[in-house]
C-alpha cells in the first residue's frame, strides 16, 4: 500500500498544484519531476544509472515531439498573411456549421495525417477567423484530437498491436468500437459551448452536424474493418471534407492560398507513409538510434522535416522568404513552453517506465481491488495519456500490463487493449506540451493552467466511455 501511495504521489501533486494553485503548468510539472526523482528512490534499480539513462531517453523522445511542435508553429506562422486583411464577406454564412467542420473534420483530418497535435493549428486558426476569443478557440480545438489512435497514420496503434500481440485489424476495430460514443458526446459538448458563445444554429444545421458525426463513425468503423487501419482516420474525414467544401459552407469562402499549403503537406506526407518502396528508402536514410529500445530519428522521413519544407515552399510561393527569421523567432517564443513542458513530462514518464513504477502501480491496484481491477483500466489509461501525451508512449507503457490483466481475469485482451488505447489517446490532448502548443497557436502562451481547468468537463466526458466499457466487460464476462 505504501508503494502504491508513493508512486501515485508525484502525479497527484501535479494535479493538485494545477487545480488548486496559481502555479503555471510548467512549474507544476517541475515539482512533479522532483517528486518523481524522490519516488524513484524506492525503485528496485541502482538510482543514479536509472536517473541518468531515463532522463536521456526522455529527452530523446521529447526531441521528436518538440521538433514537430516547433515545425508546426513555423508552418502555422508561414500561412498567416500579415499584409492582407480579411475580406468583409469572408465570414461564413453559417458560422455554427463552419466551426463544426473545423473541429470535427478538418482538424481531425490533419491530425490523422500528421499527428503530434498539429490538428490544433487548423481548428484554432479557423475559429479565430470566425471571431472566437483565443481561450475558447483553444478549448474547442481539443475536439480535433478525437482520432488520435489514427494520428500520424496510426503509428501508435501499429506499435500497440505488436505489443499486445493482436492482429492490427482486430486492434484497430476494437479501438473504433470503444470510440463510438465519443464524437456524439463531443457534439453535445460542442453545441453547449457554442450556445454559451452566442452562436446560434438552425434545426437543419443541427441535423446536418448529427448526420456528419454518424457518417464519420460509420466510415471509421468501415476503414478499420477493411484492414486499412493506418489510413482509417483519413478515410473517415477526407470524403466528408471534400463533400462539404463543394456543397456547403466552404466553397468560394476559404481562399485557395489557405487550402493549398495543407494539400501540399498531405501530398508530401502520404506517399512517404503509404508507398512501401519510398518508405523503406527514406526511413533508414541517415537515421540515428542511440538506444535499441528507443525510436530512430529519420531526418528524411520525419514529420517535422516535411512541415518545414511545406512552410518554406509557402513562403517562396508568396515571395516572402525574407520573413523566415522573424517566423523562427516567433515560433520559438510561442513554443518554448510547449518544448520545456514536453521535456519535463516525458522524463517523468520514462522514470515511471524504466524504474518499474508504472508496473508496480498496476500490480498494487490489482492486489487492492482483485476481480474489480479492470475498472481501474480507464483511470490508468488516462494517467498514461496525460503524462506522456502520446498514443505510442501510453500503449508502450500500459499494454503489456493490460495483457497480464486480461490473462489474470479472463477478459478479452482485444477489448481491454481497445479501451486502453482509446482512453489514453482521448486524454493525451491534455498533456502539458499539447496544451502549451494549443495556447501557442491561439496566441496566448502561458495560459495552459486556465485551459486545463476549462477542459475538465471535456476530460470527464472522455472518461465515460472507458468506464462504461470496463463495467460492461465485467458484467458480460
Amino acid at each position: 500500500m505504501f508503494e502504491l501511495i508513493a508512486y501515485l504521489a508525484p502525479i497527484l501533486l501535479v494535479g493538485a498544484l494545477v487545480l488548486a494553485s496559481r502555479l503555471p503548468l510548467l512549474h507544476a510539472g517541475a515539482c512533479g519531476l522532483a517528486a518523481t526523482l524522490l519516488a524513484a528512490l524506492q525503485a528496485p534499480l541502482p538510482y543514479w544509472p536509472l536517473v541518468l539513462t531515463e532522463t536521456l531517453k526522455g529527452a530523446w523522445l521529447a526531441l521528436f515531439s518538440a521538433g514537430v511542435m516547433l515545425a508546426g508553429l513555423v508552418f502555422h506562422h508561414a500561412l498567416q498573411d500579415n499584409t492582407a486583411q480579411p475580406e468583409a464577406d469572408s465570414t461564413p454564412r453559417r458560422p455554427h456549421l463552419a466551426a463544426f467542420i473545423l473541429c470535427f473534420i478538418a482538424g481531425p483530418l490533419v491530425e490523422s495525417a500528421i499527428g503530434f497535435g498539429v490538428g490544433f493549428a487548423v481548428s484554432i486558426a479557423g475559429l479565430l477567423r470566425l471571431g472566437f476569443k483565443p481561450l475558447p478557440a483553444a478549448l474547442l480545438s481539443l475536439i480535433s484530437q478525437m482520432l488520435v489512435p489514427w494520428g500520424a497514420l496510426a503509428i501508435g496503434t501499429l506499435i500497440g498491436a505488436a505489443l499486445a500481440q493482436l492482429p492490427l485489424s482486430s486492434f484497430g476495430l476494437h479501438i473504433a468500437y470503444a470510440t463510438i460514443p465519443v464524437p456524439l458526446l463531443l457534439l453535445g459538448w460542442f453545441w453547449q459551448r457554442l450556445r454559451r458563445a452566442g452562436i446560434a444554429a438552425t434545426g437543419r444545421e443541427y441535423l446536418i452536424e448529427l448526420a456528419l458525426v454518424l457518417a464519420l463513425i460509420g466510415l471509421l468503423i468501415l476503414g478499420n474493418a477493411s484492414g486499412a487501419v493506418d489510413a482509417a482516420g483519413l478515410l473517415a474525414t477526407a470524403p466528408l471534407l471534400a463533400l462539404l467544401y463543394w456543397r456547403e459552407t466552404l466553397a468560394g469562402r476559404v481562399p485557395w492560398r489557405l487550402v493549398l499549403p495543407y494539400g501540399l503537406l498531405i501530398a508530401l506526407l502520404l506517399p512517404t507513409r503509404l508507398l512501401p518502396g519510398l518508405s523503406d528508402t527514406l526511413r533508414p536514410l541517415l537515421a540515428w538510434q542511440p538506444w535499441p529500445d528507443m525510436p530512430a530519428l529519420p531526418p528524411f522521413y520525419y514529420t517535422g522535416t516535411l512541415l518545414l519544407l511545406t512552410a518554406l515552399a509557402t513562403l517562396l510561393g508568396r515571395g516572402e522568404l525574407r520573413q523566415l527569421p522573424d517566423i523562427l523567432r516567433r515560433s520559438w517564443r510561442g513554443g518554448r513552453i510547449a518544448v520545456l513542458s514536453t521535456l519535463i513530462f516525458l522524463v517523468m514518464a520514462r522514470l515511471y517506465t524504466g524504474g518499474g513504477m508504472a508496473e508496480a502501480l498496476a500490480r498494487g491496484w490489482g492486489e487492492l481491488t482483485g476481480a474489480a481491477a479492470p475498472l481501474g483500466s480507464p483511470a490508468f489509461a488516462a494517467l498514461a495519456g496525460w503524462l506522456t501525451g502520446s498514443n505510442t508512449a501510453s500503449n508502450s507503457l500500459l499494454l503489456p500490463i493490460q495483457a497480464a490483466l486480461a490473462q489474470q481475469t479472463g477478459l478479452p485482451l482485444a477489448w481491454l487493449a481497445g479501451l486502453q488505447s482509446s482512453t489514453a489517446s482521448l486524454i493525451s490532448c491534455l498533456f502539458a506540451g499539447k496544451l502549451a502548443l494549443a495556447c501557442a497557436f491561439a496566441g496566448i502562451p502561458g495560459q495552459e493552467r486556465h485551459l486545463l481547468r476549462a477542459a475538465l468537463p471535456y476530460a470527464g466526458l472522455m472518461l465515460l466511455p472507458g468506464f462504461g466499457l470496463a463495467a460492461a466487460l465485467l458484467l458480460i464476462y
